[in-house]
């Protein structure tokens, strides 16, 4: 698969920001890649090399206060508001009028905004198990999990963690493989017996926070001229089907593909997953 290029940029206040850039064709629009809350681009390491295969460019981010992307002076900058002009400024740097964003959870909520709040950057929306309305039971899991635990010693250490903790998100994988993988993505190693979640704390305190679900599901009826796929985890605990469902009735013309025995999030390099997104963008 195709090695990613990596990119820096320095955002409106000051931070240096990452992205993973793997080239397209030229032919086909920028695809721009958000990850959820506490992750970062490695998320997508297998993903978009695989959309670039079909000749679309892909910018994977490391949010502010994610991977290698600086953590935030201001922590108030952790925000809807912040994310949005982040993400913008990248395309300004790639000199790219509009992208399809793909966002995966709060990546997802994320794109929703820019949106909402700049439609002529938004050329389509894959909105990865994320809604107007999310369930606060899996709000409230989330908070009690993120950040909590033990030190974490070795690699063996921390895939133990990320199968203790996201198990039930993918319950057919039980390979040792898979579970080291996700620690690689999801964790840093900061000494020789030492390693950390790789975020920032600090965000944890935006988790519930940001606009009310009234304001959401407005901010989801603008998306009417955009063309959208939602990709939902059979076993989510943050995006009910009724809610699912709640959205295609509000807007009809939205796909949708639903990844068996898997939670939030789906990788999408689920054969399901990757069969439809393909088969949406094929007409973009």
């Amino acid at each position: 698969m195709p090695e990613f290029q990596p990119m820096w940029l320095t955002s409106s206040d000051g931070l240096r920001l990452f992205g993973r850039y793997n080239a397209g064709d030229g032919a086909k629009p920028l695809c721009l890649c958000l990850h959820g809350l506490t992750r970062n681009s490695r998320d997508f390491e297998d993903f978009a090399p695989a959309l670039a295969e079909q000749g679309f460019p892909v910018l994977a981010l490391d949010m502010r206060g994610r991977g290698e992307s600086e953590f935030a002076k201001d922590t108030a900058t952790y925000s809807m508001d912040t994310y949005v002009r982040d993400c913008l400024a990248w395309l300004d740097q790639l000199v790219a009028k509009s992208a399809i964003w793909i966002g995966s959870s709060m990546g997802g909520g994320i794109a929703m905004y820019a949106a909402a709040v700049a439609p002529d950057r938004v050329r389509g929306l894959i909105l990865n198990d994320i809604a107007p309305e999310i369930d606060p039971r899996g709000v409230e899991n989330i908070r009690k999990i993120a950040g909590k635990g033990g030190p974490i010693r070795s690699w063996s250490d921390a895939a133990q963690r990320c199968r203790d903790v996201n198990g039930h998100v993918h319950p057919d994988e039980e390979s040792e493989d898979f579970w080291l993988t996700f620690a690689r993505r999801t964790h840093r190693q900061t000494g020789p017996e030492s390693f950390r979640s790789d975020y920032d704390p600090a965000i944890l305190a935006s988790l519930g926070g940001g606009p009310s679900s009234e304001d959401r599901w407005k901010a989801f009826d603008l998306l009417r001229e955009i063309p959208t796929l939602l990709v939902r985890g059979a076993l989510s605990e943050l995006v009910t089907r009724e809610v699912a469902d709640r959205m295609m009735r509000r807007k009809p013309d939205m796909g949708y593909i639903e990844v068996p025995n898997t939670g939030h999030t789906p990788l999408l390099t689920e054969s399901v997953a990757l069969d439809a997104i393909f088969d949406w963008l094929a007409p973009r």
